[in-house]
């Protein structure tokens, strides 16, 4: 018998901090009997449990992803699996129920994360953005704050996908009595490797982990950079799928924008109020369900302070011109980096590089036909280009030459 650790999220509560970790140390963790299976068979398993699917991916690899993660709990010889997927908190109660009973035979625990509203609320925005979201952040939270007027589809989203109490009460569901866990988010300013250790504490990992491996946090953008952002999603959302988009952003724009803000996104002081009447009443509820905590609940209640800042949408021109020219140079760099790829992959393939003569003549080539096109295509309307075109095919098709001509009129 193993036990089973489902670490199901919740989104935006260091999971990919602890995911990296795990992966970071699968080796390490193998020699002491704890298997962490592949992140993307965690995720395509995850797929195929909920029925979702992400544009720009390869469609068929999530089915039959979870039977084959289950296959490989049930044929690991050690006393530990930790499985660690956000999507998993999406999943309904039967689901849920599902993924339960293909490991039977095994002990399940759930562990759970939790994180205060107020820096869930703009991470919940930011990764909207970086998803490929248009939405201005004076729609997100009023749509969040279920505000008269506001559109719907932005709040209901956010509160599925942060609504702790939902995720609680369907695993609860589930596993027995005292298998949940809850571990929260550290506060600002905490030691790094304090959501690790307490990820390991819920989960049972030997004392030395993660050794010396570095924690890896999501990449925060600022207000400025955000925009940039926000605004090219809606320029290029109708020419994107999904998957080249997150590519585009993530791979790109985001990583190297680290650091570069003058203006951290924060929870504008106008809403911290809102942010902690609903903390409040979420840490006695969960004080009254008695859960196992790993941290402290008081870590859900945001802080009393919140800077004077202007709202996150109000971005001076200096600045946004700033953030614009650094994910111009971003998106340079990744294009010549794809470039040397190709060259490389072209020359793998072909054995060399074309000569600069066949470069040129090629391009000439490719030229000519396209005018060659272009004046068949335009011949209808252009009496010129019509008898160009019937020139032209008189002199290279010989068998034009047979056709019957039309008597003169």
């Amino acid at each position: 018998m193993v036990d089973v650790h489902l670490h199901v999220g919740l989104y935006k509560t260091g999971t990919t901090t602890i995911q990296g970790a795990l992966a970071a140390t699968s080796d390490q963790l193998a020699r002491d009997g704890v298997l962490v299976p592949d992140l993307r068979a965690q995720r395509l398993a995850a797929y195929d449990l909920l029925g979702q699917r992400v544009g720009g991916e390869q469609r068929g690899e999530a089915a039959g992803a979870l039977g084959r993660l289950l296959e490989l709990v049930d044929t690991h010889d050690g006393p530990t699996v930790v499985i660690s997927e956000e999507e998993l908190s999406l999943a309904r109660p039967r689901q849920a129920s599902r993924l339960v009973r293909g490991l039977e035979g095994h002990r399940v625990f759930v562990v759970v994360g939790a994180r205060d509203m107020a820096r869930t609320l703009v991470s919940a925005w930011q990764q909207t953005v970086v998803n490929g979201g248009c939405t201005p952040w004076a729609d997100f939270i009023a749509s969040v704050r279920r505000e008269d007027g506001a559109p719907p589809s932005e709040g209901v989203s956010f509160h599925w996908r942060h609504d702790l109490l939902r995720v609680l009460d369907t695993w609860s569901s589930v596993v027995p009595p005292g298998h949940v866990r809850l571990v929260t988010v550290p506060p600002r300013g905490a030691p790094a490797e304090a959501l690790l250790t307490r990820f390991a504490d819920a989960v049972g990992l030997p004392g030395t982990w993660p050794g010396t491996h570095q924690c890896v946090r999501n990449v925060s953008l600022g207000a400025a950079e955000l925009e940039v952002v926000r605004r090219l999603n809606a320029s290029v959302s109708d020419r994107l799928n999904p998957a080249q988009q997150r590519f585009v952003v993530e791979a790109g724009i985001r990583a190297r924008l680290a650091g570069t803000t003058a203006r951290p996104l924060e929870l504008p002081e106008e809403h911290l109020a809102w942010a902690r009447t609903y903390a409040d009443g979420l840490v006695r509820e969960l004080r009254h369900r008695g859960l196992t905590v790993h941290g402290d609940l008081a870590d859900l209640v945001p802080a009393d302070l919140a800077p004077t800042a202007p709202a996150l949408d109000d971005v001076p021109d200096d600045e946004l011109l700033a953030a614009t020219q650094a994910a111009l140079v971003s998106l340079a760099l990744d294009h010549g980096r794809l470039f040397r790829r190709y060259r490389r992959a072209f020359v793998e393939v072909e054995g060399r590089l074309p000569s600069a003569v066949e470069v040129l003549g090629s391009e000439v080539r490719a030229g000519g036909f396209w005018l060659r096109k272009r004046v068949v295509h335009h011949a209808d309307r252009h009496p010129l280009l019509e008898r160009a075109s019937r020139l032209y095919l008189e002199r290279t098709s010989p068998s034009s030459r047979l056709l019957p001509r039309q008597p003169d009129t």
